[in-house]
């Protein structure tokens, strides 16, 4: 689903909604060794500390809309890691100011991870909300900033175990090399502080993706 409008400053904004997930085609890739992500330069390796992974998705066949999902599979602390990169929606900024290009990704990635947000109430009607506020990933030098939700939910079927009640981390930053948009999906027994291994996850799983105008 597209829609597009016109704000002020001269700036044109496209594709504020990303398609949901189910909706997309979606065709699973299983290559061997470090995987490049050819549309952001990402690079998905083989496996960060307890993490394998187990798949590439490929949603858009152009390749600019994929992700990787790791496992860390230790018995009642399992933890399910999707990484998503896909393009942040459409911003052209016809000469304007970097103060007002910056202000205008800024509402327009609030608006992108609400609708993330949504994906996740609609693919789990019993989420319930327990903290959302601002990101902040220090990978070496860099520092990304962006939004995080926190939820509880019951996962039908989490590592071959029915109806397990989890916790379900959302962290996204968006305009990431000035157009695209890193997802994180995580969840795992909610009754495990995962809080470290996750932590551990994001700062090693550099990003790859060339900075702006690059």
């Amino acid at each position: 689903m597209k829609r597009s409008l016109r704000l002020a400053f001269g700036l044109f904004i496209s594709g504020l909604l990303i398609p949901l997930s189910a909706a997309r085609a979606m065709t699973e890739l299983n290559p061997e060794g470090p995987y490049k992500q050819a549309a952001t330069d990402m690079i998905f390796p083989v496996s960060i500390g307890d993490f394998r992974r187990i798949n590439i998705i490929r949603y858009a066949e152009d390749g600019t809309d994929e992700s990787a999902g790791y496992n860390r599979e230790i018995p009642m602390s399992e933890i399910s890691a999707t990484v998503y990169l896909f393009p942040s929606p459409g911003l052209s900024s016809f000469g304007s100011p970097q103060n007002v290009i910056d202000d205008a990704r800024s509402r327009l990635c609030v608006q992108q991870f609400q609708a993330i947000q949504r994906e996740v109430s609609g693919a789990h009607p019993d989420a319930k909300l327990i903290s959302e506020g601002t990101a902040r990933l220090v990978q070496g030098a860099d520092i990304h900033i962006g939004h995080r939700a926190f939820y509880t939910l019951t996962n039908p079927l989490f590592f071959d175990r029915r109806d397990v009640a989890s916790r379900s981390d959302v962290y996204v930053f968006c305009f990431v090399g000035g157009k695209w948009t890193v997802e994180y999906r995580i969840d795992y027994p909610q009754d495990y502080d995962a809080s470290k291994e996750i932590a551990d996850f994001m700062r090693e799983l550099v990003w790859t993706i060339p900075p702006e105008n690059n």
